[in-house]
C-alpha cells in the first residue's frame, strides 16, 4: 500500500497563509471597481467587494478589508478631493496587501486609496459622456423642447426626505400670488450607486403619462456635492436629453455642472431658486396681464374721452347748423310769406279790378242807365214789346223813359 502525506486542513491552511506571506511580503497598488461597499456603522470598519468588468462583465472579483482608523482617513481624503464618499460603483486605485485566513480565507486589506486617480476616471467619465452625446446630436435637444408658457402640472422626481424637495414645495405653495400648481412626485434615489437606474425607470414612468404634465422637475438639495457622479451617468444623460419634455433640475451643489445639468432645459442651482424660476414665469404673465389691464384701461378712457370730445363738438355743431338752418329756414318762410302775400294781393287786385270791371259793365246796362241814354220801354200788358209784330191796332201799349211813362194806342 501506498504511503500518503496526509495535512490535516488548519496545516495546509497555515503553509498557504505563509507562502503567500513569502511571495507577496509587501503592499501593491491595484485598480478594481467597488462592487459594494459593506460598512458596518457600529464597528465602523468596511468590507468591500472589488470586481474587475468587461464588456460589463465580472472577470475577477475578490473581497476586501479596510480597518475603521483606515476607512476614517481614506474616506475624509476621498471625500476632499472628489467632493464624494467612497461608495458603491466607484472605479479607485488602492495600495493593499494580501492577506490569507485559514478561518476566513483570502482578502486584500486596503491601506489607501488614491482619490486623484479615481477623480481622474470620474472626469473621463463625464468627458465621455458629454462626447458622446454630441456625438448622437441630442445635445440641446431637451434644451429646444417648447416649456408651457405656465407650468402648473409639474411632474417632480425626488425623495419626500429630501431637504430639497420640501423647500421647493414650501416656495411653490407659499407664493405670495397665491398661484396653484399641481405637483406628483415619483420616488428616486437622488445620489450613490443606483440612483441614475431609478431615475431613468422614473422617467419611464412620467414618459407613459406625459400628457398630464408640462414639465419634469429632478429635485436634490441637503446633500451638498456629495454622490454627485450619478449625474454623470450616460444612460441617465441620453434619457433627460432626449425626453418628450421640458427637464427641470435643482440638484443644489456648488461645483462644476453635472453633465444631466448641461442638458437639462434649464438648470437652477438649488430647488428654491428652481420653485423661483416657475414662479417667474407666472409674475411676468401676470405683470404682462396688468400692463395689457392698464393699457386696456387707459387707451379706452382716451378713447371715450376723445369720443365725448368728438360728440360734443358735433353737437355743437348740430346746435350752430340747427340754428342757421332754423333762421334761414323762417326767413325763407318769411319770404314765401310775402311772396305768397304780395301773390295774393295781386290777385286780389287783379279779381277786384275784374268785379269793377264788372260792376261798371252791371251799371251800364242797367235799365234806369239805359234810359237815360234816351232809350225807352215798351211793354204790352206787362210783357216788353221787342218786335213790332207783337202788337195790333187799337193795343193800349205804355211807353217808359227816364223820368216817368206814358201809354198810346196803336194805330
Amino acid at each position: 500500500m501506498e504511503d500518503k502525506n496526509i495535512y490535516t486542513l488548519l496545516d495546509f491552511c497555515t503553509s498557504l497563509e505563509n507562502n503567500i506571506k513569502n511571495t507577496y511580503p509587501k503592499s501593491f497598488w491595484i485598480k478594481a471597481e467597488i462592487s459594494k461597499l459593506n460598512l458596518y456603522n457600529y464597528s465602523g470598519h468596511a468590507y468591500p467587494e472589488l470586481v474587475e468588468k468587461k464588456d460589463n462583465k465580472i472577470v475577477a472579483q475578490i473581497r476586501s478589508i479596510i480597518w475603521k482608523n483606515d476607512f476614517l482617513r481614506i474616506n475624509a481624503k476621498f471625500l476632499q478631493v472628489t467632493k464624494q464618499p467612497l461608495q458603491d460603483g466607484l472605479s479607485i486605485t488602492c495600495r493593499a496587501r494580501l492577506s490569507y485566513n485559514a478561518l476566513y480565507g483570502l482578502s486584500l486589506i486596503i491601506e489607501d486609496i488614491d482619490p486623484y486617480i479615481t477623480l481622474g476616471d470620474l472626469e473621463r467619465e463625464k468627458f465621455e459622456c458629454i462626447e458622446r452625446l454630441k456625438r448622437e446630436n441630442i445635445w440641446n435637444e431637451n434644451k429646444n423642447k417648447s416649456l408651457a408658457m405656465l407650468p402648473q402640472r409639474l411632474a417632480i422626481i425626488s425623495v419626500k426626505t429630501s431637504k430639497g424637495y420640501s423647500d421647493f414645495m414650501q416656495t411653490i405653495q407659499e407664493n405670495n400670488h397665491g398661484f396653484a400648481f399641481f405637483t406628483y412626485m415619483f420616488h428616486s434615489l437622488l445620489q450613490g450607486d443606483g440612483a441614475s437606474i431609478q431615475m431613468v425607470e422614473a422617467l419611464n414612468i412620467i414618459e407613459q403619462v406625459k400628457d398630464y404634465f408640462d414639465c419634469v422637475l429632478i429635485i436634490r438639495g441637503g446633500g451638498g456635492d456629495i454622490g454627485l457622479s450619478c449625474y454623470n451617468n450616460y444612460m441617465l444623460c441620453r434619457k433627460i436629453a432626449t425626453f418628450p419634455l421640458p427637464i427641470l433640475t435643482g440638484i443644489g451643489h456648488s461645483t462644476n455642472e453635472t453633465v444631466a445639468e448641461m442638458i437639462s432645459y434649464q438648470n437652477c442651482i438649488t430647488p428654491t431658486a428652481l420653485a423661483e424660476f416657475v414662479l417667474k414665469r407666472f409674475e411676468n404673465f401676470q405683470q404682462s396681464l396688468d400692463s395689457l389691464k392698464d393699457s386696456l384701461v387707459k387707451n379706452s378712457k382716451l378713447l371715450l374721452d376723445r369720443e365725448k370730445t368728438n360728440l360734443d363738438f358735433s353737437k355743437k355743431r348740430i346746435v350752430t347748423n340747427s340754428s342757421k338752418a332754423i333762421i334761414l329756414e323762417k326767413h325763407k318762410c318769411e319770404n314765401l310769406k310775402k311772396d305768397i302775400t304780395k301773390g295774393v294781393n295781386i290777385f286780389f287786385d287783379k279779381e277786384h279790378t275784374k268785379i269793377d270791371n264788372i260792376n261798371k259793365i252791371i251799371n251800364t246796362l242797367k235799365p234806369e242807365n239805359i234810359l237815360k241814354k234816351g232809350y225807352s220801354i215798351t211793354t204790352l200788358n206787362g210783357n216788353i214789346i221787342t218786335n213790332a209784330n207783337q202788337v195790333k191796332k187799337n193795343d193800349k201799349i205804355i211807353t217808359k223813359t227816364f223820368n216817368g211813362e206814358f201809354s198810346s194806342i196803336v194805330e
